[in-house]
C-alpha cells in the first residue's frame, strides 16, 4: 500500500481560517469604491445652473462598510430628474445607476483576487 504525505496542511488551515475576514475586506473596499465612483459620476452628469444640483451629491458608507449610497440631496432634484408641468425631466440618474450595477460585480471580484494574492 502506497504512503501519501501531505505538506502544508497546517498553512492551509490557516490561511481557510482568514479567508471571511478576508472577503469581508475585499467587499468593504469595492463598495466604498463603487460607492465613490457613483457619486463622482452623478456629480459630471448633473445638469449645472446654479452648481446646487451637482454639489448636493453625498456619499454614505453604512453597516460596518458593507452597505453605500450616492444621492443627490438638493430639494429640487426630483424635479431636474422627472421633470414638472414648465420643464421637461432631465433623468441624469438612472444611467449612473446602471452602470454601477454592471461594474460592481467586476470590482468586488477584483477586490476579492486581490485579497486572496495577498494571502
Amino acid at each position: 500500500m502506497a504512503k501519501v504525505r501531505i505538506r502544508g496542511e497546517k498553512e492551509l488551515y490557516a490561511k481557510l481560517a482568514r479567508l471571511p475576514e478576508a472577503v469581508d475586506a475585499a467587499n468593504r473596499r469595492a463598495v466604498k469604491g463603487q460607492t465613490h465612483e457613483t457619486a463622482q459620476d452623478l456629480r459630471r452628469h448633473a445638469p449645472v445652473d446654479t452648481g446646487e444640483l451637482r454639489d448636493s451629491v453625498q456619499e454614505e458608507i453604512t453597516n460596518k462598510g458593507l452597505t453605500g449610497r450616492a444621492a443627490v440631496t438638493a430639494r429640487h432634484a426630483e424635479f431636474v430628474v422627472h421633470g414638472t408641468s414648465d420643464t421637461p425631466a432631465n433623468d441624469f440618474v438612472t444611467p449612473v445607476i446602471a452602470r454601477t450595477e454592471s461594474r460592481f460585480p467586476k470590482r468586488l471580484r477584483d477586490e476579492v483576487r486581490e485579497e486572496l494574492k495577498r494571502m
